[in-house]
């Protein structure tokens, strides 16, 4: 089995000469994930029994293509639970959510429904969040990645499509280790055509990095010049004819990527449709944002595993 593996996703690759490869794509470092021999640990580990087999086509296409999708990951009862909570939180809003639609930010409310709207942080006020942040498959994969807790730290819940272009997480989202930004999306409904679904880049959390003004990850609220890191990493992915993916899930189908991976939402075809999703970002435990200050949030841990921040009033209007 380790064999074709091994044959299929390039475990028995080096790093080439150890004078001409770095160990690490970024200038920032990263996980074990992203170092250049990644592969060849991901097999040390298999051999040595610190990863079990079933994480390790999902570890080695990540590895590969900067995303992993686990069917099925997420109980449909704690799915409807949460669209029952999501659905009053129109009405009702919890002290401090609010939600981005337009280009602005703006309080939750029942006018924002029909919209495209991205409600953040309502985890923090769902009794179940660790079933569906931290399903099983998800939080086992995250633990493999970091070799540390994994961290919950933005939540964003979604009625329709982003519709957003495509972009890399890693220039508005900074952690104090940059690379170590992870994302799930969690599909709450079956994706329709013409909902315009979440599609993704393979391969494109590999390409030469990019940097604002040649040496932050962060855009630093310089959105110029993060259109200017956008537009070179696709020209980039156009020179290397890298491929545009569609992720069209199945209610509890969950897509994980990589900090780079170049991602956003469709155009929405059919404004009738519906695409209820949850995106999730994490980070390994020791680590903070830096696009806030974070010099009075602390870590909460979940009962059932994984960790959240207890920061709740996020500034909104």
């Amino acid at each position: 089995m380790l064999t074709a593996m091994a044959r299929k996703f390039g475990f028995g690759r080096g790093r080439g000469e150890a004078d001409q490869t770095p160990l690490f794509r970024s200038r920032f470092g990263g996980l074990w994930i992203d170092r250049s021999d990644a592969h060849q640990v991901l097999a040390r580990k298999l051999r040595d029994g610190e990863i079990g087999q079933a994480l390790a086509e999902p570890l080695a296409r990540y590895i590969s293509s900067g995303y992993a999708v686990f069917k099925q990951a997420v109980a449909h009862d704690v799915i409807d639970a949460y669209l029952d909570f999501f659905e009053q939180a129109w009405s009702a809003p919890p002290r401090g959510i609010y939600a981005h639609s337009g280009g602005e930010v703006h309080p939750l409310s029942r006018e924002l429904y029909h919209r495209v709207a991205k409600v953040s942080d309502l985890h923090y006020y769902f009794d179940r969040a660790p079933e569906l942040i931290f399903a099983p498959a998800i939080r086992s994969f995250l633990e493999a990645i970091y070799e540390r807790s994994p961290v919950v730290f933005q939540t964003m819940s979604m009625r329709k499509g982003s519709e957003e272009p495509l972009h890399i997480d890693t220039g508005p989202l900074t952690l104090t280790e940059p690379m170590s930004l992870t994302a799930s999306w969690i599909a709450l409904e079956d994706v329709r055509p013409g909902a315009g679904a979440l599609q993704f880049v393979p391969g494109s959390h590999q390409l030469p990095e990019v940097l604002n003004n040649g040496t932050s990850k962060a855009h630093n609220g310089d959105y110029g010049a993060y259109h200017k890191v956008l537009q070179a990493t696709l020209e980039k992915c156009a020179a290397g004819n890298l491929p545009t993916e569609h992720f069209m899930a199945k209610k509890g189908d969950v897509l994980i990527w990589a900090a780079d991976l170049m991602h956003g939402g469709a155009p929405i075809e059919n404004t009738e449709l519906t695409r209820q999703s949850l995106v999730c970002h994490y980070m390994p435990l020791g680590v903070m944002p830096t696009f806030y200050d974070f010099s009075k949030v602390n870590y909460v841990p979940y009962s059932g595993g994984g960790w959240r921040l207890d920061r709740i009033d996020t500034g909104a209007p």
